[in-house]
């Protein structure tokens, strides 16, 4: 009988856990550079500060942004691993900077290249005899050092519990993408097998087929059958609507005829 009850307790805390909501960011999660965030090729990079494979990484994902440009959309998510003690202290530390200089993202990618740069000074047994607030001023003193943010105003942002509570949501939001570990990689949604040893060719491989995809025209309509009308609802995509189909742009043909359930006749 006590077994069955315990079982009963665990299973209902575990469907509880597995149903809650995600808090909702209060703006999409990342900070992006590039192209808009609709582009044809949007590539997601979720990392954490203080991960190996992540600073492997970065160099080539600078070198995809300089090379695509606005071309593509680079966007990266903060995900500090519990196993890099000072992660999550580095990972506020992005959001910090992005509060403090009202999101400028040459500075937050300068941040990002300049831990990654000295990411052992914070990792693991570097640090194993400071306390926390040593590991902050630490850390505040280098970024003071790098011209980003003056050390009061970052160790103030540190201090902020708003900040704090933005580093938490960001990383339950990659929990709700499915990433578990990083570097975790996306091209438009799509979890892709890149990591640290992908060259800007072996990226060029994947996303230069999915650019020339769309730059293809599609075949014009040359003659609508009888009742139907052309709808060029985006540069060269044309269709033929049906009777009571109306021209949707950048979506094509549609029928919103709520009385009759959407039927177009």
């Amino acid at each position: 009988m006590q077994r069955t009850t315990i079982a009963l307790i665990f299973v209902a805390v575990y469907v509880s856990f597995a149903s809650a909501q995600a808090p909702i960011p209060s703006r999409p999660d990342g900070y992006g550079v590039g192209g808009p965030a609709d582009s044809h090729v949007v590539v997601e990079m979720f990392f954490d500060p203080l991960c190996p494979g992540c600073k492997a990484s970065w160099p080539t994902v600078l070198q995809l942004i300089q090379a695509y440009g606005t071309r593509i959309h680079v966007r990266i998510h903060t995900f500090p691993l519990p196993y890099h003690t000072n992660s999550f202290v580095a990972s506020q530390g992005l959001h910090v900077v992005a509060n403090v200089t009202s999101r400028n993202l040459d500075s937050i990618f300068q941040y990002a290249t300049k831990v990654f740069e000295n990411q052992e000074a914070w990792y693991n047994d570097a640090t194993k005899s400071m306390t926390m607030p040593q590991v902050v001023d630490s850390l505040a003193t280098f970024v003071a050092s790098t011209g980003l943010v003056t050390k009061d105003k970052f160790l103030a942002g540190m201090a902020m519990d708003d900040i704090n509570f933005e580093t938490r949501v960001s990383w339950k939001y990659a929990c709700s993408r499915g990433v578990l570990g990083t570097p975790t990689f996306f091209i438009n949604g799509v979890v892709i097998s890149a990591d640290p040893t992908w060259s800007l060719n072996d990226w060029k491989s994947v996303i230069d087929p999915i650019l020339g995809s769309n730059d293809k025209v599609s075949t014009p309509v040359k003659d609508c059958p009888p009742n139907e009308k052309e709808c060029t609802y985006a540069p060269h995509k044309t269709q033929c609507c049906l009777a009571g189909e109306s021209c949707i742009p950048n979506v094509g043909c549609r029928c919103f005829n709520m009385k009759n359930g959407n039927k177009c006749v």
